[in-house]
């Protein structure tokens, strides 16, 4: 008999804005004594070196692409890891032996955590306009995700927020953060047991009544 193959221990967290990578991201390492990563940490550490807003960031890397090469390379690296929670839009596409997490939201819902968040979380201050109103920072959210669709295209011929790259996909409107991150622990336990795996898709977390809403 041959012996079964040990996958990596290895999770990358994307989604969409507002969906709850973060928070997914440090509940998960958490529970699994793992160390966490985060590509948002490598964005901020550059925008604090280089004196950047996000927007100005997002503007710059449009045309100049050294910017997503200094936080890729550091996304790279990781692959030599093991027991590590990354949370990247592009982690899938680094690291494709992992266990590829992807977090949906409509980007209304996302709009109205974004804005709520801002406005609780002066250290998140740079990744909206001073003074904006939720429909700004709808706009700036759209904004956001077809520029780096465009982006990532360009560079590397994917698209980051296609779902058809992962191995997990859990629509988190309904969810809190504690249920999305049992939900990654428990698909990620059933995923490093099995010799093959086919995409799931969830949105409501166990115990949800649609009474309670």
């Amino acid at each position: 008999m041959l012996p079964v193959m040990r996958r990596p221990t290895i999770i990358t967290i994307s989604g969409k804005p507002g969906s709850g990578k973060s928070s997914t991201a440090d509940k998960v390492a958490e529970m699994l004594g793992y160390t966490r990563y985060s590509s948002g940490d490598f964005v901020r550490t550059v925008l604090r070196q280089r004196k950047l807003t996000l927007s100005q960031f997002n503007q710059r890397a449009a045309n100049d692409h050294s910017l997503d090469e200094e936080i890729d390379n550091e996304l790279r690296k990781l692959r030599d890891h093991q027991d590590i929670v990354v949370d990247s839009r592009l982690g899938f596409y680094w690291i494709p032996e992992s266990f590829k997490v992807y977090l949906d939201l409509d980007i209304d819902v996302a709009t109205a955590r974004i804005f709520k968040d801002a406005v609780a979380n002066a250290s998140r201050g740079t990744e909206i306009a001073a003074g904006s109103s939720i429909t700004d920072v709808q706009r700036q959210v759209q904004s956001r995700l077809n520029a780096e669709s465009r982006r990532f295209r360009s560079m590397y011929g994917v698209n980051p927020y296609d779902t058809k790259n992962f191995d997990l996909v859990i629509n988190t409107a309904r969810h809190s953060p504690q249920t999305v991150a049992l939900t990654v622990f428990d698909h990620y336990k059933q995923w490093q047991k099995s010799d093959e795996w086919r995409q799931v898709h969830t949105e409501v977390p166990m115990g949800y009544s649609y009474n309670n809403r």
